[in-house]
């Protein structure tokens, strides 16, 4: 299959993927803070990153227990090969900090803002090449 992007753009794609599934993996584990047993999920996007740009791995939303809330829509792509669970335990063997995931999801989120911003910056430049061209 040939792409129309170049491999600049393709990059940026990729990274906004492995963002967004960053987004749904912590926003999995603030909604199970409060499950029993759950062991909170990371994933590392330096890994994923490096992952996906392999084309290592499958992608799909994954439950580990069935106790536990889906993270996404049924159609999310959670990087299942590159997740990491915390080892630790609270009181009721889970081990989400809500604090810590609320962290997590706001650097997330600016660092899924500034790869959308540079991949608009490309296609306004080839938007202005373009018209010019008329």
């Amino acid at each position: 299959m040939i792409s129309p992007w170049d491999p600049g753009t393709v990059l940026y794609e990729r990274a906004l993927d492995v963002r967004s599934g960053i987004h749904e993996t912590i926003a999995s584990n603030m909604a199970n803070e409060e499950t029993p047993g759950y062991k909170a999920r990371h994933l590392p996007f330096p890994e994923t990153f490096s992952a996906v740009l392999r084309g290592d791995g499958q992608l799909g939303s994954a439950v580990t227990h069935p106790g536990h809330l889906r993270g996404g829509s049924d159609g999310s792509q959670v990087f299942q090969h590159t997740i990491k669970e915390d080892l630790g335990a609270g009181i009721d063997e889970n081990t989400v900090n809500l604090e810590q995931e609320m962290t997590l999801m706001a650097e997330n989120t600016l660092l899924y803002m500034a790869v959308s911003q540079f991949l608009d910056g490309r296609f306004e430049g080839w938007k202005n090449a373009i018209n010019e061209g008329r």
